[in-house]
């Protein structure tokens, strides 16, 4: 186990910068996820910790000494890549012993801390196939496996269940959770999955174009998000975003007759000239009634995804296209008038310039 700290860490590849002033601290223990788009910087910023990537700039640290300068291979890491990466021609058994050969384990020893880590994992059973004869799941079982064997202060994984279909992702989600809370070790995932993100981390970090947007738990990440991209991003589907106006307790929104009530003091100090403000509703917090209602807008249904144990009802309100969660067959069709209400306590405002949540995040 590790605590693994960056400082002020910059990272060029020629003109572009990949990886701008980031500051992150993974504590000891602790499972940390690195969520963000394609070409966020969040592979990036693994293979540094890593020593797969120099830094132009900036300090790494595992349990406070610095590491940047050293080798991968003197950093006591093991990296578990989203390709199995396994040698074809080795069994199971001789794939996981191949880092303790490396360096030269006694054949007893070697033997027992192989049968523990098959046994933790689950695939003792296949020790003497070769990777050829085992499951996509499998195969990534005997990677992580080969990668933990050595016992590494700490796990960086980059994607690894990503070539699994959904079945075996979800089951292997449930298996690196089992097995991080059984080793106690400091694990970095990377991922662009939400799903994989919220299930797994202790912590998520947000990364966009090189920026460290957001560090928080799944649920403070997804109840407060520090800035515009973060609310848009995190969530599924993302959360509604409008352009309003704020007039005392009230919020107009383009095209509607009907303005929006807020309690007394919700909206002290959001109204701002200029660039203006956006107002932010998960789907989650827009409510629908199929009676006229106080304090309600009418509105029309314009399309309906039936998810099972919900709905994803769109729906148009003034010039807004809203994306609403409801019970399964709430509503019937496309074409119905539905009257759209808000849960105030849950939406958040930001200012279109900065994008910052004017409300604060976690």
């Amino acid at each position: 186990m590790a605590q693994i700290e960056m400082k002020n860490v910059q990272k060029f590849f020629g003109q572009n910068q990949v990886l701008k002033d980031l500051h992150l601290t993974i504590e000891n223990g602790e499972f940390v996820v690195m969520l963000g788009q394609s070409g966020g910087g969040k592979t990036t910023a693994l293979r540094a910790i890593a020593g797969l990537e120099t830094v132009t700039s900036g300090k790494i640290l595992i349990d406070g000494k610095e590491v940047q300068d050293r080798k991968a291979a003197d950093r006591d890491i093991a990296f578990v890549f989203q390709s199995f990466s396994l040698y074809p021609h080795m069994t199971v058994r001789e794939n996981i012993a191949f880092p303790l050969r490396a360096v030269r384990m006694d054949a007893a020893e070697r033997n027992r801390a192989v049968n523990e880590t098959a046994e933790t994992l689950q695939i003792a059973q296949h020790l003497d196939r070769k990777p050829s004869a085992l499951s996509g799941g499998d195969m990534q079982r005997v990677a992580i496996g080969r990668a933990l064997v050595r016992r590494p202060q700490a796990l960086l994984m980059d994607e690894p269940l990503g070539v699994l279909d959904s079945k075996l992702r979800e089951q292997m989600r449930a298996e690196l959770k089992r097995l991080h809370i059984a080793r106690g070790s400091t694990s970095v995932y990377v991922t662009h999955d939400q799903i994989e993100a919220m299930s797994l981390a202790d912590r998520m970090v947000i990364l966009h174009d090189g920026v460290l947007q957001q560090v928080g738990a799944p649920d403070e990440i997804y109840l407060k998000p520090s800035n515009l991209f973060v609310a848009k991003f995190v969530g599924s589907p993302v959360m509604n975003v409008v352009d309003v106006q704020i007039d005392g307790t009230r919020v107009a929104l383009k095209g509607v007759e009907t303005d929006f009530s807020f309690g007394e003091g919700m909206l002290a100090g959001l109204s701002k000239p200029g660039a203006g403000i956006a107002l932010g509703l998960r789907p989650e917090a827009i409510l629908l009634s199929h009676e006229k209602t106080k304090g309600y807008s009418e509105a029309v249904t314009t399309n309906i995804e039936p998810l099972g144990s919900h709905d994803i009802v769109d729906v148009r309100l003034g010039e807004a296209i809203l994306r609403v969660r409801t019970a399964s067959g709430f509503v019937g069709g496309e074409g119905q008038t539905v009257w759209v209400g808000l849960d105030t306590a849950q939406a958040h405002f930001f200012d279109n310039q900065t994008e910052l949540n004017l409300r604060g995040a976690a």
